[in-house]
């Protein structure tokens, strides 16, 4: 949640009586005394649940991208890049497909630290041709752990990359430790590997053993977030609101 948008709620609620919830009633309707507060992530959070048809509530696409819009109104990057999805395609007939507003949206979330939104507003700056941006997404993207730009960096260094791809410095055993760190947890791509790595000199094959036995990655507190399904949102509301 934005900072200015956590301030609203509170002062909200100071000012306001505690609305009254039974113990075990239903997110939706919890998160709807946030959003009408103006809580920007909760707004996101009911989005999600109309996206998704969960908790008591039918999906209702409409609803949701009127609250993926409302929560990116209010600074929340996941709203933002919720509300994004739809200009690239999410939600046929919701919006009209707009490739600049789908990247404005997005790259709020990039620069919050989303690395599936990094790894979008990469795919949409290279096709505006903007590759040495696109390059620098995707390398927050990967060392975040984001398979899919670990392989699009690896196939750049090793040299697999199709023409027309950003331009860098050739380094099999980067490009190849990129590859072996995607396919961590992946036992079929680890072995696909093998044979390849074999093709590489001595020292390039050491050279991508290490560099991939040294990395950890490190996903930001936002791209967590997102793994933790809609625990952040329960915390919200059992924070925010009294019984």
């Amino acid at each position: 949640m934005g900072y200015l948008a956590a301030c609203a709620i509170a002062l909200v609620l100071l000012l306001a009586p505690a609305p009254s919830l039974a113990a075990g009633q239903p997110l939706t309707q919890k998160l709807t005394v946030l959003a009408d507060a103006g809580g920007g992530e909760a707004s996101y959070y009911l989005g999600m649940l109309y996206h998704l048809g969960m908790d008591g509530v039918a999906k209702d696409p409409r609803k949701a991208v009127a609250l993926f819009k409302q929560a990116a109104d209010r600074n929340d990057p996941l709203g933002a890049y919720k509300y994004g999805c739809y200009f690239d395609g999410q939600g046929e007939g919701m919006v009209e497909p707009d490739a600049k507003l789908a990247l404005r949206y997005k790259l709020i979330a990039a620069e919050a630290g989303y690395a599936l939104a990094q790894e979008d507003v990469a795919t949409h700056l290279f096709a505006d041709g903007n590759k040495m941006d696109s390059l620098k997404w995707l390398e927050k993207a990967a060392a975040q752990g984001s398979p899919n730009a670990l392989m699009a960096l690896g196939g750049l260094y090793a040299g697999l990359a199709p023409s027309g791809a950003p331009a860098v410095t050739p380094d099999r055993g980067r490009g190849y430790a990129y590859l072996l760190m995607a396919a961590r947890g992946v036992p079929e791509m680890k072995a696909a590997l093998e044979p390849e790595l074999a093709k590489l000199t001595p020292a390039e094959r050491k050279r991508a053993k290490t560099l991939e036995a040294n990395w950890a990655p490190r996903p930001t507190a936002l791209t967590l977030k997102v793994f933790q399904g809609f625990k952040p949102a329960e915390r919200l509301a059992a924070a925010t609101l009294k019984p």
